[in-house]
């Protein structure tokens, strides 16, 4: 056992205490007190560990947590979030969603995968590496905000006020994933997002359902908008929705095919015999990093509750996610989305901006991404898979773009992890290895 590992296995109590009490703050969208107390005990763990530490603040928007340490030749940006997603349903949680549960070598808790685990490992191992590894040879910025679970709608503002912020060399990306197998991987960027939501009125209340023989349904009305814009393989049929996608090379692809995806395991955890839009496994694996996507989040009309109610909806309602690729613009998709309903004569069909983010990917072979591998290789024992993007959105367009900076992932989420959904969870052996492949990653980038 070396310096670093003793390090590790004489704090995995205290450390475990310290990620119980960040989990235990409800840092949702709707609580902006429980928002500033999470930033402020991001502050304070920060300094802790050595850290030089600011907030930056703009009225109505959650503080952004920054923090500086280290020197050297690079600068490596650590893009993390202290807000999570709402816990409810709360009758499906095991354990209340912010009293962290440690059960079975797990902890549960929402927040815990996504992302407090990450970003409190991240600080742990500055800490970690100071003390077992000597002062870091590489400055370290965090830059940890609070609404990256809803789009990230002002990180660019804050960013604004000191551009500096974003002057790195490379980006770590919140989160990480280990695969069924144990391999852990490497993304290399994300896909962006548009969320829509639509609305539709056909009539001025609900009426009997006696006048179905002529009576408008908002809920037929809307299932007919919806069904022009994907067809039967998935494809969106809004018309100039693929115009600015940047061509995949053959190099590429035949790159991302060549790793390593547990298909079976995918089917299994979802409970289905095949995957959407009757691709197989190679076609699904290759839709995943290099596809855009026609979502449906949630759709409503009508009454839905016990017993029957026989009525015609006079309103309905959907909301849409596009996870989009690298080059698409958010604002641009939501135009084009508006002139094809009306195009297709469904003007009554209102269109409700709600968020948008670009898609951002770094090179495969920049640095960081190479130190990424050999530190998870190392403390993972298995091989890495290196992954152009994975299919969730994080504001690294933002970060990164002025720079063209490399981004990696470096984590411990694994398939059953859960996040957004509830009985969220870490698997805490898999904690202290990313926590060890995280300090050594201080040096080894240094080096790469």
């Amino acid at each position: 056992m070396d310096a670093l590992d003793r390090w590790i296995v004489e704090h995995q109590k205290p450390y475990t205490e310290e990620l119980r009490e960040l989990c235990a703050i409800p840092s949702e969208a709707t609580d902006p007190a429980a928002l500033d107390r999470a930033a402020a005990w991001c502050m304070d763990r920060m300094r802790a560990a050595g850290c030089a530490t600011r907030e930056v603040r703009i009225p109505d928007v959650p503080a952004l947590a920054v923090g500086e340490v280290g020197a050297g030749r690079r600068t490596l940006i650590a893009v993390q979030h202290y807000d999570v997603q709402p816990a409810v349903p709360l009758e499906l949680w095991a354990s209340p969603p912010y009293e962290p549960a440690v059960r079975d070598g797990a902890m549960y808790a929402r927040g815990v995968s996504d992302n407090k685990g990450h970003l409190l490992l991240r600080i742990q191992a500055i800490e970690a590496h100071r003390a077992a590894l000597g002062e870091l040879p590489v400055r370290v910025r965090f830059l940890i905000e609070g609404q990256e679970e809803g789009g990230s709608v002002d990180l660019h503002r804050l960013i604004d006020t000191e551009p500096g912020l974003i002057d790195g060399d490379g980006a770590l990306k919140e989160g990480g994933q280990i695969d069924p197998a144990g391999r852990p991987s490497v993304s290399c960027g994300n896909k962006g997002i548009l969320y829509v939501q639509l609305h539709v009125r056909t009539l001025t209340l609900d009426a009997h359902s006696a006048g179905a023989t002529h009576l408008p349904n908002a809920a037929w009305r809307l299932n007919a908008a919806l069904g022009t814009l994907v067809d039967e393989r998935g494809r969106i049929l809004i018309d100039g929705f693929y115009d600015d996608v940047t061509p995949v090379s053959e190099a590429d692809r035949e790159r991302h095919a060549s790793q390593p995806w547990e298909a079976d395991e995918a089917r299994r955890l979802y409970g289905i015999d095949r995957f959407a839009w009757g691709r197989g496994d190679r076609e699904a694996h290759l839709a995943s990093a290099f596809e855009p996507t026609c979502n449906i989040c949630g759709i409503w009309s009508g009454y839905t509750g016990s017993k029957t109610k026989t009525v015609i909806p006079s309103e309905a309602f959907c909301k849409i996610d596009f996870r989009l690729v690298p080059e698409q613009d958010p604002d641009k998709l939501a135009k084009l989305l508006r002139a094809h309903l009306d195009r297709h004569e469904f003007t009554d069909v209102e269109v409700s901006y709600v968020e948008g983010e670009r898609a951002y990917r770094g090179a495969l072979d920049d640095p960081l991404v190479k130190a990424c591998v050999s530190v998870a290789e190392e403390a993972f024992g298995k091989p890495a898979t290196v992954i152009p993007n994975n299919a969730g959105t994080s504001p690294m367009w933002v970060v990164s773009h002025r720079r063209r900076l490399g981004n990696a992932t470096l984590g411990m989420a694994h398939v059953g992890s859960a996040a957004h959904a509830p009985n969220e969870n870490v698997l805490l052996a898999h904690y202290w290895r990313a926590l060890r492949a995280t300090a050594r990653l201080y040096s080894e980038y240094a080096r790469a």
